[in-house]
């Protein structure tokens, strides 16, 4: 039978291939018997704290109490994180974020940067659509779901402490939900779910973080309070949140500075213009980052993999003749009598008969043939 994370893991290959640019987080153990849970019998239950490195900082992230028989594991393999002696398995947690916006451009430049693009699916849609069918097919049965409010307000307060480069609306919600398989086993999987407005543009990411736990039957419920408990006694820490900060508001601070230089040494060329893949980029750096850092467990990081590469010039011309400095490589190229241009890879657009854009007339650029490659 496989383990409910496995299942999870396959219905984001099938989804998402978020995971292969996540941090890398190390962990380290340090016992210590001076605190200690209870259960619902009252029997104390010791507890070790589980420190967690963040590479991108070489320095603690954060750290949290598990049961002091639990033993990391880090099985790449199954995806084991921690398992005890008597049968208890963690999971090391996975994760889908999608992309998604009203403007078709928008989409096709996020897609052409790896980013999946899939319209809004509100939490309960994901679990009886998506999650549940998947598990169900593959032999667990589903026994019910709770709401974990706590944990999604631990997620939004976390968030809400990182720092963001741009407006945005954000809403978490947490459900939890148990399973059993053929050999009586019991599942839980936590399914961490949110959804990011960017007011300002028009667009939107949402998606889930899944976290799973699985046990013997008469070890379950001491095992999923255990785990639901070291979730959210997690404590962060403060360097780390200064030092994660400051290094994103100077990254959005470099970033405005390049624009900036950008659009002046258009306008110095006697163009104002407004570069549509620019919006585009900042958009994109901005939605990816905050999804990276959302529960802590993976960082941002690649807003520069974004960028690298893509603001070069073209020379563009138009029927007359003249000529046009053009940053990013565009399949086309729109200039409208207001002086400003769109460049766009898709060749079915066309800025005159889109409602958004038709309020003037648009001539299509052509590549200058002595600097088009």
């Amino acid at each position: 039978m496989k383990s409910i994370l496995l299942i999870f893991s396959l219905i984001l290959i099938v989804s998402c291939a978020e995971q292969k640019d996540n941090e890398n987080y190390t962990f380290d153990s340090e016992s210590y018997s001076e605190n200690d849970t209870h259960s619902k019998k009252g029997n104390p239950q010791k507890t070790k704290l589980y420190k967690i490195k963040s590479t991108q900082f070489n320095m603690l992230f954060g750290a949290m109490p598990i049961p002091s028989n639990w033993e990391v594991i880090d099985d790449k393999k199954e995806n084991i994180l921690f398992k005890s002696s008597n049968g208890v398995k963690v999971y090391g947690e996975r994760g889908a974020r999608y992309f998604y916006s009203n403007n078709p451009e928008m989409n096709y430049y996020s897609k052409q940067n790896g980013t999946e693009i899939k319209a809004p699916k509100e939490l309960k849609s994901v679990i009886n659509e998506d999650i549940r069918p998947f598990l169900e097919a593959n032999g667990l049965k589903y026994l019910g779901q709770f709401p974990l409010n706590q944990l999604a307000q631990k997620d939004e307060q976390f968030d809400k402490a990182l720092f963001k480069s741009m407006p945005e609306q954000k809403s978490h919600e947490c459900i939890a939900t148990e399973w059993e398989d053929d050999k009586g086993n019991k599942s839980l999987g936590i399914i961490r779910y949110f959804k990011n407005y960017y007011t300002t543009m028009g667009s939107m990411d949402w998606g889930y973080t899944l976290n799973a736990i699985e046990a013997p039957k008469a070890l379950y419920e001491q095992a999923k309070n255990d785990y639901i408990t070291a979730l959210l006694q997690l404590q962060i820490n403060p360097n780390w949140l200064q030092k994660n900060n400051q290094y994103y508001a100077n990254q959005a601070r470099q970033s405005n500075a390049q624009h900036q230089q950008r659009m002046a040494a258009i306008r110095a060329q006697g163009q104002a213009a407004v570069n549509a893949g620019n919006t585009y980029s900042s958009i994109l750096d901005s939605n990816h980052e905050s999804w990276k850092r959302r529960n802590g467990m993976v960082d941002a990081g690649h807003s520069n993999t974004i960028n690298s590469g893509i603001w070069e010039r073209n020379t563009m011309q138009d029927q007359s003749g003249n000529q046009y400095q053009v940053e990013g490589h565009y399949d086309q190229v729109w200039k409208g009598t207001n002086d400003n241009y769109i460049g766009t890879n898709n060749t079915n657009w066309n800025p005159n008969i889109d409602n958004s854009t038709n309020g003037i007339d648009w001539e299509q650029l052509e590549h200058s043939d002595d600097n088009y490659y």
